[in-house]
């Protein structure tokens, strides 16, 4: 098909605007071609404004298309699911020129109001020229009409009326039904059949009948299971004594597409009864897509199938077919699809009465939405985990993946572009049909993932997903979950060893596996399997290397164990062992234990004792620790430096409550105030269960600064608070 662009005057002022553009349209605005007897063009969805039109010029003037007269004059307007509008044109249609029977011109304009409201006009010449020869008889089920054609030269009695110049006046419809008499017959002239919808009309070698569906004298009836719309019509020609008749029936298959298993299904009666008269032989049938014919390499290889089926032609086009289209939506809670095709579908006969009979039929197919099987696929290799979800239609966008490997969640959000957050890499995969997947990647030796030994050689990896993802251009969220288990064979290395180290404020522990990258043991603290519950509740930092594993302690987590509490530190250990995964086998041992300085400690240990260690250089003014005692004085400290004091006492050897005294001279000399307690003062506290002594617990920070009053009241209110608990506090002054 060639088009031509011409100007046009804005005197037309085309939708009521003030302003008209008119010029060559922007490149890939247009697409066109000829489709064996039709016109075809696209307008694609970027250059629609939020009106358009399409209008005509001929030798009467300038018409706008409407409706009504799309139908009745040969055209159809349609929006596709890919958002581009769709025009297609019988070469019969009103104001279609044609030359010798062999050209076909039509002169159109494409109107469409802009967003800043200017009008743009694009006039186009489009021309087609005739593939093979017309049929006896060709019939046309459109979107919105349908369409049957007759060669008058192959009707008896022509020449006479050809030579009689066929007057519309002598040209009369008769329309019947297959259940009434002919007497019962309904006799229009040409122009009572066009105030119902019917158009009748002589177009050079042509004999043309043309109607809407659902006119006044349609029928439907039920073929096969197919639901059929049939206009039973004869065109009536007055000649000198007598009528010559013109069986001008149209019949055309009204079902919708189903989703049957993996394809969309589209049937129609492989006889189609009203149209066919006495024997019938098939000649074939063929189909297309967006306006182009199939040959029977390209049936194959995008998977169409025509065949039959208890009578019926079964067409089928697998879902995400090249040529097809997916839309998403949300059923139920699940992401489902539907698929739209453009069908073009062509089959032809023979009869006792017609020497041939073509059938081409238009239809934009839909599937209901259906819920789908998401395809998953993980593969690790050289030390990547690489996971595939999909497909999904070009109408959805990922908006986050999460990575639960049983730890903390790997989080990330998808901005449209390949992305490397945290290890963990996504991407868009495109497919040939316009749909896509998502790939996630990310490294076997990151930390989050710990994989099981399962026995036998074999370790189980164990990851759960979860994608955030929405459908442009409605907005609509949706989830996908999936967990999936991918085993890998691994090779045993050497006996595994454990080694201690000790930091400022934490315990380190090593396991050396050597230069395997994959572990095939379990780490247990005190007894307790090292997963990520232990780990988020401990604070532990865990470490992978080339040749060995760290789990680093801090020196207060749960596991830890404390022997000893003096001036130069609090001696904490920790039992670790390494157990074989597969034999439970224990490998090796390490009880270790680091030093940890404390500055200021309290400690309340097993079977109701307490330790303290106290820094008084907070008294105003400072005081040598060796020079404290508390209110009993046999309990002094059991260690002194130049700074803290060390106190240990049982729960009833030295009260509820203790003095720490200071002789006068350590006064300040300008305070002149007596008071009958001392100024400084500190509670110490440790809590127990009402009927048990054996809670260990430890106290960071004692600060002797604090208003002694406040203190005591926050105390006293924690007491009242906690009734069912049994408390000892300790005051220092």
């Amino acid at each position: 098909m060639t088009i031509c662009y011409h100007s046009l005057c804005c005197v037309v002022l085309l939708l009521a605007s003030p302003l008209c553009v008119t010029g060559p349209s922007p490149t890939g605005m247009f697409h066109t071609k000829c489709i064996e007897r039709h016109f075809w063009l696209a307008v694609k969805s970027g250059f629609l404004g939020p009106m358009f039109r399409f209008a005509f010029e001929d030798q009467y003037g300038f018409h706008f298309l409407s409706n009504q007269e799309a139908s009745f004059c040969g055209y159809t307007v349609l929006i596709g699911d890919a958002g581009e509008v769709v025009f297609r044109a019988s070469f019969l249609a009103c104001h279609v020129h044609s030359k010798r029977g062999a050209d076909y011109h039509l002169r159109v304009w494409f109107v469409s109001l802009q967003a800043d409201g200017k009008v743009a006009t694009y006039p186009l010449q489009l021309h087609c020229s005739l593939q093979g020869r017309w049929s006896t008889r060709e019939i046309v089920c459109e979107e919105n009409y349908m369409e049957v054609s007759i060669l008058r030269s192959l009707l008896p009695g022509t020449s006479k009326t050809e030579k009689k110049g066929a007057d519309e006046a002598d040209i009369t419809v008769m329309f019947s039904t297959a259940e009434q008499p002919p007497e019962q017959a309904r006799v229009l002239s040409l122009t009572e059949a066009a105030a119902l919808g019917y158009h009748v009309s002589q177009r050079g070698s042509h004999l043309i009948f043309r109607c809407p569906y659902s006119s006044p004298l349609s029928q439907s009836v039920k073929e096969r299971g197919v639901d059929l719309e049939i206009v039973r019509a004869t065109v009536l020609y007055r000649l000198r004594s007598s009528f010559l008749a013109v069986d001008t029936t149209v019949a055309c298959a009204q079902n919708e597409a189903t989703a049957d298993g993996p394809d969309l299904l589209w049937t129609v009666p492989y006889v189609l009864s009203p149209l066919v008269h006495g024997q019938f032989r098939d000649g074939g049938m063929r189909m297309g897509v967006n306006g182009w014919a199939l040959s029977e390499s390209e049936h194959t290889e995008r998977g169409f199938k025509i065949g039959l089926q208890g009578g019926r032609v079964e067409v089928r086009i697998p879902f995400g077919a090249h040529g097809g289209h997916l839309k998403s939506g949300v059923l139920r809670g699940r992401y489902s699809q539907s698929m739209s095709v453009d069908l073009f579908f062509v089959r032809q006969w023979e009869d006792e009465r017609w020497p041939l009979t073509q059938q081409r039929s238009f239809r934009l197919l839909r599937t209901p939405f259906i819920p789908q099987a998401f395809s998953s696929k993980a593969v690790p290799s050289k030390g990547l985990f690489s996971f595939t979800v999909g497909s999904f239609a070009a109408d959805v966008s990922l908006q986050k993946a999460t990575v639960d490997g049983g730890g903390d969640l790997l989080t990330w959000t998808w901005s449209h572009q390949t992305q490397n957050d945290t290890d963990l890499s996504v991407s868009a995969l495109s497919h040939s049909n316009g749909s896509h997947s998502y790939q996630l990647r990310f490294p076997l030796s990151h930390p989050k993932i710990i994989p099981e030994f399962v026995g036998g050689g074999y370790k189980m990896y164990s990851l759960s997903f979860s994608f955030t993802l929405n459908i442009l251009p409605s907005g609509e969220v949706f989830y996908h979950k999936v967990t999936i288990e991918h085993s890998v064979e691994y090779a045993a290395p050497s006996s595994p060893k454990l080694e201690g180290k000790c930091t400022d404020s934490s315990l380190l522990v090593l396991l050396h596996h050597g230069a395997q990258a994959e572990l095939q043991w379990e780490l247990f603290l005190a007894g307790r399997k090292l997963d990520w519950d232990l780990v988020e509740m401990g604070g532990f930092l865990v470490t992978a290397e080339d040749d060995y594993l760290s789990v680093e302690i801090p020196s207060y987590s749960p596991g830890m164990h404390y022997e000893e509490l003096t001036l130069q530190g609090l001696v904490s250990g920790v039992k670790v062992s390494v157990v074989d995964a597969a034999s439970l086998k224990v490998e090796d041992t390490l009880v270790h234990k680091c030093t940890f300085p404390a500055r200021e400690l309290f400690v309340c240990l097993p079977e109701g004792r307490m330790v303290a260690v106290v820094d008084t250089t907070h008294t105003i003014p400072p005081t040598h620790p060796n020079r404290t005692t508390l209110l009993d004085h046999s309990c002094v400290p059991m260690e002194t430096d130049s700074a803290r004091a060390l106190f240990s006492f049982s729960l009833d050897s030295c009260g509820t409550t203790v003095t720490i005294s200071y002789r006068q001279e350590f006064l300040p000399v300008d305070d002149p105030l007596i008071h009958r307690d001392s100024p400084y003062r500190l509670t110490i506290q440790c809590r127990y269960p009402a009927n048990d002594t054996r809670t260990f617990a430890i106290h960071h920070s004692l600060n002797s600064s604090v208003d002694p009053k406040a203190m005591s009241a926050k105390r006293r209110r924690r007491e009242a608070a906690n009734s069912g608990q049994r408390k000892q506090s300790v005051t220092m002054e």
